[in-house]
């Protein structure tokens, strides 16, 4: 039943993420600068859940002291590291390009877990990979030439996006094991925060003198992209490996193509519907994978 609860909350979180994407592009149209709504829905979702546990629950705020070096090399190369080159890669190159190169992140996780995590290379696994980065070409049209393009730098960036993201499914996968899912998420989202005051530094923030609206806009990012759907994550980040959970997080990609289809006016086709459909068959195949009740293994 964990399994079960692990694969619907991390399938959620994927489903919000794709819906944000396409409600944080509709806003890029209003002229607000992408990194800004990166760095204010982080900033925003730290405050709320440091202030509210803060207020409700102070044993959540306690931690290890020998752990602050964990929780910045994933909160900061692991949550802002992903973000950022992610956005440094479409600057470069462009969109499907660089979710194309940021999804072999589970090719990543998996090569690692098998490696040096002891995790067995299952059939479901590899079926599960194979259809997930294929429904992506389709969803994102990768197999036409015209769409991949970019330079040598937007190719990179894309690479350290999903070695970053890697990061957060491998080293964030034990922080579950010691902290409960609020103080993790809470001391993640705090370093990640911290990575982007030095980017954007509260004053520079201060001297933009955003409006109230704006203010509003920064806190529905925040609540749809981050609070909810990293809670979403991270729950089931506990329950499940971080092998199947990062495949299961293909469903974003193909969710963003969907939304902007229905709101957007994204282009949807038959390609593109066999390519959706491709990612939830190798979410599928994980959760009956999942019966065999191969234990979570996680290196300390």
């Amino acid at each position: 039943m964990k399994h079960l609860k692990g694969y619907i909350a991390i399938s959620l979180a994927a489903v919000m993420w794709g819906v944000a994407a396409s409600v944080a592009k509709s806003f890029f149209n209003k002229a607000y600068e992408p990194l800004i709504l990166v760095q204010m829905r982080v900033t925003l979702s730290f405050a709320v859940l440091f202030l509210f546990f803060l207020a409700t629950n102070r044993r959540l705020l306690t931690f290890n002291v020998i752990d602050i070096p964990h929780f910045l090399v994933v909160g900061i190369l692991g949550v802002a590291g992903s973000n950022y080159f992610y956005y440094a890669a479409i600057k470069e190159s462009n969109v499907s390009t660089s979710i194309l190169v940021q999804y072999t992140a589970p090719i990543m996780v998996m090569m690692y877990t098998v490696l040096f995590q002891k995790e067995k290379l299952t059939t479901a696994k590899i079926a599960a990979l194979l259809l997930s980065i294929g429904g992506i070409i389709l969803a994102i049209g990768a197999y036409d030439p015209a769409v991949i393009q970019g330079t040598h730098k937007g190719i990179i960036f894309a690479l350290l996006a999903a070695v970053s993201f890697s990061i957060f499914n491998i080293s964030g996968k034990t922080l579950t094991q010691k902290y409960s899912i609020w103080t993790g998420l809470i001391y993640l989202l705090g370093s990640a925060t911290l990575f982007w005051s030095f980017i954007n530094t509260p004053f520079d923030i201060a001297k933009a003198n955003y409006s109230g609206e704006d203010w509003k806009v920064f806190g529905i990012i925040a609540l749809i992209s981050i609070l909810i759907p990293y809670s979403l994550y991270y729950y089931g980040l506990k329950h499940i490996q971080s092998s199947k959970a990062i495949i299961i997080s293909t469903l974003e990609p193909v969710v963003a193509i969907i939304s902007e289809w229905l709101f957007l006016n994204g282009r949807m086709g038959a390609v593109q519907i066999i390519g959706a459909c491709s990612v939830i068959a190798a979410i599928v195949i994980l959760q009956r994978d999942s019966r065999n009740a191969e234990p979570i293994i996680v290196s300390e």
